[in-house]
């Protein structure tokens, strides 16, 4: 297999294997997000779901720090930067493109590592999850360990519409969580006492308009 690779968004755009009105493409210009982890094949970009939804938790919440789990491009990292958190951690396996991105923004911390081992990473105001599917259930089962690094709200992407229900028993029962759907994707937010009211809002903007 290819090993993991950083590839220019305009490259992408250039050779036709990204289209230049895609959310990712358009996402990616309006961050200024220049390069993407493409693998074998398969470019892995911000989605317009978690980027909109966050940027709502972000502007509601004003946290100061900010953990970006399985950060890849380091859109979301980049994000929290324009919305005033200053002490950010971004971890992924593959932060090649990252790096280049988030290179020069003060109080960006980049470390290539396990997201899983969220534990050892410190408490900040706000965490987002973007894991991969082969990992969104071993995330979920995690959901008490999760809770003690946020301080405000944590943001978790669990998949499509049509993957919600299978996922639906790992958080049954759950308090101070809610599932928000967001551009056909569907999101736990679990939030901390005080926070509750902002996470009903933003689900209301998010899915009535």
């Amino acid at each position: 297999m290819p090993k993991p690779r950083p590839v220019k968004l305009s490259w992408l755009i250039r050779t036709g294997r990204l289209s230049e009105f895609s959310p990712t493409a358009l996402i990616s210009e309006k961050l200024g997000i220049d390069w993407l982890m493409m693998f074998d094949e398969y470019v892995y970009g911000p989605g317009p779901g978690i980027v909109e939804l966050l940027d709502l938790i972000l502007r509601y919440v004003k946290p100061k720090s900010f953990l970006d789990l399985f950060g890849g491009s380091g859109a979301l990292s980049k994000l929290a930067s324009l919305r005033g958190a200053r002490k950010i951690t971004y971890i992924d396996l593959y932060p090649d493109a990252a790096i280049l991105n988030l290179k020069g923004i003060s109080g960006v911390e980049i470390i290539k590592g396990d997201a899983m081992d969220f534990s050892r990473f410190g408490i900040y105001d706000v965490v987002a999850a973007d894991p991969p599917r082969e990992l969104i259930n071993r995330l979920l089962e995690e959901v008490d360990d999760l809770r003690k690094i946020f301080r405000k709200i944590c943001l978790i992407w669990i998949g499509d519409v049509d993957e919600l229900e299978e996922r639906s028993t790992l958080l049954e029962g759950r308090r101070m969580l809610k599932i928000i759907r967001a551009w056909g994707d569907c999101f736990a937010t679990l939030w901390k006492p005080g926070f509750g009211d902002i996470v009903k809002h933003i689900k209301d903007l998010m899915e009535y308009g």
